[in-house]
């Protein structure tokens, strides 16, 4: 009887360890990652009530499904918003960007792990509070890629710790005008910031571009555009990009207007700022650009011009010879008396 007992636990110890894997784990490729917690609820992601100047251990469980040995790295670092309106842990993110006090990545270390062929390893993770308390969410999280194929999407563990686990509301600023390119294609973003360590959720931003020039005052040129982007989430202290995509067309230098709105719930921000993209920036991002349809523009204002030049000399040169022959012809009907 009481290894029939013994028997039904085991059954449902491996039920109950199965049921949990399937909410943790991710997958990329071959490998898979599931975050080790304990007395907690929630199994997808680290949640830490945290402390000043503590140190905290969180330990990945790692697995490589290939008949191949491959290498992953581990890298901490903070969570960003995407264009599309989700939250990546794919950028690199320094502390100071869009006010962030603290980064992640300054509080753990990266780490590379060897995966044998079809094995399984656990890594432990020392992560050191800041001596001096912050307020807020700290939305911080390891973003784990194979070192083999380095630019394809990775995997991702968030780590959430706060100190006195109060929301706090995020704000909305203007923050300039980039070009970028994206899977080679050319983009100029409007850039808002999060610059509160709040998690805001259900912003709607409404935003238009245009660019201020010679072109642009005739009706030619860059064409004003405007943009409607719904973000589900926006993580604290992030950048907020609105793209524009140029359609093939490469990105000019120069003066860029923007003006728009966003709201969350009853809250309402008003946004309008003039930025400059310089001809390096533009160049930089028409190099990394693929099948740019040249901006003919100019090429055809030159043409034109050309054209009434042309026909300004013809008509100046008809004009000339004209008045010569009227000369010549009142000379000849009024000769000089002797």
């Amino acid at each position: 009887m009481k290894k029939i007992r013994l028997l039904i636990l085991s059954i449902m110890m491996l039920i109950s360890s199965a049921w949990t894997a399937t909410h943790v784990k991710a997958d990329i490729g071959n490998i898979s990652v599931t975050p080790i917690i304990n007395d907690s609820d929630v199994t997808d992601r680290f949640q830490i009530v945290a402390q000043p100047n503590k140190v905290y251990q969180m330990r990945l469980s790692l697995t490589n499904f290939s008949d191949m040995s491959t290498r992953v790295r581990v890298r901490p670092t903070n969570a960003s918003t995407t264009s599309q309106g989700g939250i990546t842990y794919q950028k690199v993110v320094n502390s100071g960007d869009n006010d962030l006090r603290y980064a992640f990545k300054d509080m753990t270390a990266s780490k590379v792990v060897k995966l044998g062929a079809n094995k399984t390893k656990e890594v432990a993770f020392d992560v050191h509070m800041p001596a001096r308390s912050f307020k807020g969410l700290m939305l911080g999280g390891f973003y784990i890629y194979d070192l083999n194929t380095p630019n394809a999407p990775g995997l991702k563990v968030p780590v959430w710790i706060t100190e006195d686990n109060k929301p706090v509301g995020g704000v909305l600023v203007l923050n300039g005008v980039t070009p970028e390119a994206v899977n080679h294609k050319p983009f100029i973003n409007v850039n808002l910031s999060n610059n509160q360590p709040g998690l805001m959720k259900n912003v709607t931003v409404h935003m238009s571009l245009k660019r201020r020039g010679l072109l642009e005052l005739f009706g030619m040129g860059f064409k004003p555009v405007t943009a409607d982007q719904v973000y589900k989430q926006i993580a604290p202290n992030s950048n907020i990009p609105i793209a524009f995509d140029q359609q093939s067309l490469p990105v000019k230098p120069g003066i860029y207007q923007a003006t728009g709105t966003a709201r969350s719930g009853k809250t309402h921000w008003k946004f309008s700022g003039s930025y400059r993209i310089t001809q390096k920036q533009a160049n930089a991002v028409n190099r990394a650009s693929r099948g740019l349809n040249p901006d003919k523009t100019v090429m055809y204002l030159m043409i034109v011009l050309g054209l009434l030049l042309l026909i300004g000399f013809v008509f100046g040169g008809l004009w000339s010879q004209s008045r010569k022959q009227k000369q010549q012809q009142q000379e000849q009907s009024n000769p000089p008396r002797s």
